[in-house]
């Protein structure tokens, strides 16, 4: 079976502490500030990794992660 490559990973902002974690995709969109908990972040890129995201449905599912993670704080 052939392995998929991550197409999602996390990225960091560049500025002022709090530093702020982001997903960017290998093929284009990317998402800056959804949270400064770095390990809420990784469980996200695994998770669009894990069930392979259409680029198509990334800001969907952007928009649930910043809905929900809102709620929690």
């Amino acid at each position: 079976m052939k392995e998929i490559q991550p197409r999602y990973a996390v990225c960091a902002g560049a500025g002022d502490p709090p530093t702020m974690f982001g997903v960017v995709c290998r093929d284009g969109p990317r998402a800056d500030g959804l949270s400064s908990d770095y390990a809420e972040v990784e469980r996200l890129a695994a998770a669009l990794n894990r069930n392979r995201l259409s680029v198509e449905h990334f800001w969907d599912v952007i928009e649930d992660f910043r809905h929900s993670w809102g709620e929690m704080c």
